[in-house]
Formats: C-alpha cells, sequence, structure tokens
C-alpha cells in the first residue's frame, strides 16, 4: 500500500467524526511537478489530494470545528494523527517540533508540527479553518517546510460555496457556534486580531461583525452597560444625539446581550457602529459592529447561538445575568477605566481595518 493511499485512508478514520456533506468547493494551483487527484464520492470528507514526486502527498480533509486557540488541544489532536499513521504505515515517525503557527498570503491560518523519519524530516501535519471550515492537511516531502507554503498559501475557497456547505461556525476557543443567516459568511482573523482576543468575524449584507474574548479581570456585570455605551461614544464621527437605549436579548444558549449602536459617519458615508457585551461563564464576550445593517445582523447572529463544543453547559446556565431592569448609572472613577480602553482600542481598530467597507 503506497504512502498516498495510507494516507487517504486515514484521512477518513482519523479526522474527527463528521456528517457526510459534498466535498467542499476548494481550488488551488499546485506546485511544479504536482497533479491533483480527483475526489471521489466515497469519500466525502476528503477536500484534495495532490500527488508530487518521488512519492511525496498532500492530502487535506474535513473535521469537525476545533478550538485552535488551545494550544494543548490542537497539540494532542496531530500528536494522535501522527500516531496512527505511523502504526497503519509501520514507519517510526517521531514529532520533531512543538507546535508552531503561519499565516499565508491569502488569510490562511494553519497550525502545525513536524515530524522526522529516520531524523530527517518528512511530514508537516497543519489544522487549519477557512471561511468556516475546519480542515486537516497531511504533507509528506523530503522538503516538507519548503512545500507547505506554496501549497497551503495557493489554496482559495468560494466564500458563498462554502456557506452552502457549512451552516454553522465554532469561535476559536471552541465556546460558541454560530448558525450563520443566509448571506452571512465568516472570515479569517488576521494574526493582529487574534493577539487582540478576537475568536470570530463575520460579514453579511451591509454589516461587519466581530467578537472578542474578555477575561475575567473583576469588572462587575452591572458596568457594563456604561462600558458598551462609552465604546460607541468613543468612535470618531459618531453622533451621540443618535445614541440608542441599552438593548438587551435572551441568546437561545441561555446567556444576557446587551448593545447600543449609533449613527457614525466617514469618508464612506453614514453608517452605523454598534457595541455590545455578553457574559459567558466566569468571563465575557464583546461584540463590535459596523454597518448600516449591524443591528440586525448582529441580532440575528446572537439570537442563532448555541454552545461550542468547548463549552461547559453548566459553566455556561451560571453566567451573570446583566442588570437590564435598572437605571444606568455613570462609572465609579475606579471602575473599568482599563477595560474600557481597551475595548475602544479594539473597536478603533476593528473600524479602521473596515473603514472603506
Amino acid at each position: 500500500m503506497s504512502m498516498l493511499s495510507c494516507l487517504l485512508a486515514l484521512a477518513m478514520g482519523l479526522a474527527l467524526p463528521l456528517a457526510a456533506a459534498a466535498p467542499a468547493p476548494f481550488t488551488i494551483e499546485p506546485p511544479p511537478g504536482w497533479s491533483r487527484l480527483p475526489a471521489t464520492e466515497r469519500d466525502p470528507l476528503l477536500i484534495l489530494a495532490l500527488k508530487g514526486p518521488e512519492q511525496s502527498s498532500f492530502v487535506l480533509a474535513r473535521i469537525n470545528p476545533v478550538s485552535l486557540g488551545n494550544r494543548a488541544s490542537v497539540l494532542t489532536l496531530l500528536t494522535d494523527v501522527l500516531s496512527g499513521i505511523a502504526a497503519r504505515t509501520r514507519l517510526k515517525f517521531t514529532v520533531a517540533s512543538n507546535l508552531e503557527t503561519a499565516t499565508y498570503g491569502n488569510g490562511l491560518t494553519v497550525s502545525y508540527i513536524r515530524a522526522n523519519l529516520n531524523d530527517k524530516p518528512r511530514m508537516i501535519l497543519s489544522v487549519m479553518e477557512m471561511h468556516g471550515m475546519y480542515m486537516l492537511g497531511t504533507l509528506v516531502s523530503a522538503v516538507p517546510d519548503t512545500l507547505q507554503p506554496s501549497i497551503l498559501g495557493a489554496l482559495q475557497g468560494d466564500a458563498p460555496a462554502l456557506r452552502a456547505v457549512v451552516s454553522d461556525y465554532a469561535s476559536l476557543d471552541g465556546q460558541l457556534t454560530f448558525r450563520l443567516p443566509d448571506g452571512v459568511t465568516a472570515r479569517p482573523l488576521s494574526a493582529h486580531e487574534r493577539k487582540q482576543g478576537f475568536v470570530a468575524a463575520f460579514q453579511g449584507p451591509g454589516a461587519q461583525l466581530a467578537v472578542m474574548k474578555l477575561p475575567d479581570d473583576g469588572t462587575p456585570v452591572k458596568d457594563q452597560p456604561d462600558i458598551i455605551k462609552g465604546t460607541v461614544r468613543a468612535m470618531a464621527g459618531v453622533d451621540a444625539a443618535t445614541l440608542s437605549p441599552v438593548q438587551y436579548l435572551l441568546t437561545s444558549a441561555g446567556t444576557d446581550f446587551i448593545y447600543v449602536h449609533a449613527r457614525i459617519s466617514d469618508v464612506s458615508g453614514e453608517s452605523r457602529f454598534l457595541a455590545g457585551y455578553m457574559p459567558w461563564a466566569y468571563w465575557g464576550y464583546s461584540i463590535l459592529a459596523k454597518g448600516p445593517g449591524a443591528k440586525d445582523t448582529t441580532v440575528r447572529m446572537l439570537g442563532a447561538l448555541a454552545l461550542g463544543q468547548s463549552a461547559v453547559p453548566k459553566l455556561v446556565a451560571s453566567s451573570p445575568r446583566l442588570p437590564v431592569d435598572h437605571s444606568l448609572r455613570v462609572l465609579s472613577p475606579w471602575v473599568s477605566t482599563i477595560v474600557l480602553a481597551a475595548l475602544t482600542l479594539a473597536a478603533i481598530l476593528f473600524w479602521l481595518r473596515n473603514r472603506g467597507d
């Protein structure tokens, strides 16, 4: 049995259990000397397979959403896959690196490990997400470090077509599952956004939306209404007179969500900016949205929210309740100065990134 045949079988057997679906609409320009093998209906989880010279190969398969922000779980997944490959092929592959991350020109960010065979580089195993689809990549080559950017950097996905395949999108931390409404698609997060704490971003009719995870910093939830109002007021070009009252939504995950929005103007014309907050277990999430449809898209997204695979139902059920029935008070001087500054900075960065949309 050839190495490629083994990998094709392992891609189906070692990938996380997933309901069968039509192959995803990805396109790729193989490196020189490589060719793409046609996918078969017998392997609905197989996205693509490439064959190169001297028994080199690349196999990409769909997997269930994984928490890409959890390095321990990603490393465990990849080492388990490597162990399965070694057992199936009876070759002594060994882990040759810690978990690493790379981002390519097409916006794709991958987490990967290297593996050696007979003390020489021979394989890279990677996990990644594109337009809401999670994938496992297996590259076998004598020069895997050289070929991985050429292959993964050339991968392109048709977002509208992928939307028909992927109806759910998991946040990077695995806590949130968004059931995407018609017309709404996920977009890749930049490396800078990930460092800022963003775990998901979406675009839809007239709106851009991003979700940022907030650690438990001791900020009382009773102050969150004032924090989100301050975030919107701080945006350049906002019309403070149009600031909405704090509005409340009970998500389908059972958590509270509050938000405010106001009219805002820039070189692209009049638009709206929205800031919201949702408590989740012992931390929370900030939601920032921009565009004429910011409010409607946000309400649709949060209204259809579900628990992610890493969420603990008991912890989520114990999330703090927001003071939606209390009159709003001005923030006391000691509370949330740093939090408000951080959220405002994140909102400004989000606004600047999308100001031309």
